[in-house]
């Protein structure tokens, strides 16, 4: 099974059904087979070869699924770009992910016009909501192009600070890709007649792996909400009439959340289940949202290099725990030896649908990947029962609360940029509630000054705005270990400041 027969075989069954929904907008099976064919096609024109690397930068949309189907039928490797990023974040993935082709929109190639002249390997750059654009797709076939594909070729590039906490491209093969998909959907009861309600964006794993591609292998409807508000889940349930949501425990905080007298205006008796991952939810606001909206929630725990490992099912779920292994699980402590039930350890999985490696880094590939197995960083618990709870990151990468993840480094740098800064530590402070303040504590240099609104300035012209300080605090010295590293546990332990 390969990611283009997948798309094909269920076209084949169900042409007229609708695949994907954005407001007005409506396309069918068939008629995704045929757009990405001509994607596929006029990429070849242009010179796609096998394993050519095209990076995908483009907002939530159909355009975005019927580019991605396109570059993968045509044998190239899609390099799945965050629209968050700004233009220096950008640059440096394009670099390092040695993209030949960049798929995006007239609003990003403008932001990023002092910086794609300069990629070295960029040889085009594809505005799909130019008017060339459409003329190249008049002239390209529907048909499918003779591209052949194995379950060992490389397929998609995933960037991530992850697990080692920098910025790295995560490989999946066509195998790996289709590996969690049908076991997610067979363990939520996913069906034909489905209705999917997506708030997650296609260039995560979570989206394109248990959304986008688990709908398809089912020929359920995928109806995009482009901006979350709760307001746009609530039409877009009664209008389409959904029946399953796929989020962020965030997003469903926030539907916790709504008033009673507001959901009364909806009808939302289509609705029967959620699928939350991507973040620690809490159990009590989750038990809210099934008891308001009337469904099941399912949790999903995952990271981007192995996909699904541990699953909420229709015969095995409990709030609060991100439900059974679905493949080989270790606890290990710090010594490397698994502890008992019930006690707290590293998340250690075997799983056949793990990536192939990191893009260009074997180094750090073995630092994660041994004799097989993969070690996430993450601390989890499993009961009695074998349902597993996740804890905390083993690192101090920092999670918001949307599940997007920040690797300290980055940030650091950017502050260490401005002349005053001597040294610079950004940590997750616990807010009290389970969630983490991005807090950067920054050193002076001696008879230098800075505000806090001059360095949020400064990250703020180079980072994705998940990625900005929510605190800044200036202190005499960052604490560091006997090895002379940041002591990132101490800085967390100091807390906020008490008002």
């Amino acid at each position: 099974m390969n990611i283009r027969r997948s798309l094909e075989d269920t076209a084949s069954k169900i042409p007229h059904k609708e695949a994907i929904v954005l407001g007005a907008r409506r396309i069918t099976y068939g008629e995704l087979v045929a757009a990405s064919n001509r994607v596929a096609n006029a990429l070849l024109n242009l010179g796609l070869k096998k394993g050519t690397h095209v990076a995908v930068l483009m907002s939530h949309s159909p355009e975005w699924v019927i580019s991605y189907f396109g570059v993968i039928k045509g044998g190239g490797i899609a390099v799945l770009l965050n629209t968050a990023l700004k233009a220096p974040e950008l640059d440096s993935l394009l670099r390092d992910s040695d993209s030949e082709i960049l798929m995006t929109e007239k609003k990003f190639s403008r932001m990023l016009s002092s910086v794609l002249p300069h990629i070295p390997l960029l040889k085009h750059v594809i505005e799909v909501d130019a008017a060339s654009y459409t003329r190249m797709l008049a002239n390209s076939s529907s048909v499918s192009p003779a591209v052949d594909l194995k379950g060992e070729d490389e397929a998609t590039i995933f960037y991530t600070s992850g697990v080692l906490g920098k910025q790295k491209g995560v490989v999946h093969t066509h195998a790996s890709l289709m590996g969690t998909p049908p076991i997610v959907s067979a363990g939520i009861q996913r069906r034909r007649e489905d209705v999917i309600i997506d708030l997650v964006p296609f260039s995560y794993l979570y989206g394109l792996f248990e959304v986008l591609f688990g709908s398809i292998i089912t020929g359920s409807t995928i109806v995009l909400i482009p901006n979350f508000t709760p307001r746009a889940v609530l039409e877009a349930v009664e209008k389409e009439k959904g029946t399953v949501i796929f989020g962020v425990p965030a997003m469903y905080n926030a539907l916790a959340m709504v008033r009673d007298e507001i959901l009364e205006r909806y009808d939302l008796s289509s609705l029967r289940l959620a699928v939350s991952a991507g973040a620690k939810s809490f159990p009590k606001l989750m038990e809210t949202l099934e008891d308001k909206f009337g469904l099941s929630l399912y949790e999903v725990y995952g990271l981007t290099e192995v996909s699904a490992v541990s699953i909420s099912t229709s015969k095995s779920r409990k709030l609060g725990t991100v439900g059974k292994p679905i493949c080989s699980l270790k606890i290990l402590d710090d010594n490397g030896q698994e502890v008992p039930r019930g006690e707290i350890g590293e998340a250690v999985f075997n799983a056949p649908w793990v990536m192939k490696g990191y893009y260009k880094a074997p180094e750090l590939t073995a630092q994660v990947l041994k004799d097989g197995w993969f070690y996430t960083g993450d601390l989890v618990r499993m009961d009695e029962e074998g349902y597993v709870e996740y804890i905390e990151k083993k690192s101090f990468i920092i999670v918001t609360s949307s599940g997007l993840k920040i690797g300290p480094s980055e940030v650091e740098f950017v502050l260490l940029t401005h002349p005053s800064v001597a040294e610079a530590a950004y940590v997750g402070i616990n807010d009290g509630y389970g969630g983490q303040i991005p807090t950067a504590f920054v050193v002076l240099k001696e008879g230098q000054h800075a505000t806090a609104k001059e360095l949020s300035d400064l990250c703020c012209q180079s980072l994705a705005d998940f990625k900005l300080p929510k605190r800044i605090e200036f202190i005499d010295s960052i604490p560091r270990t006997s090895s002379g590293k940041i002591s990132r546990k101490k800085l967390k332990e100091r807390g906020l400041p008490q008002n």
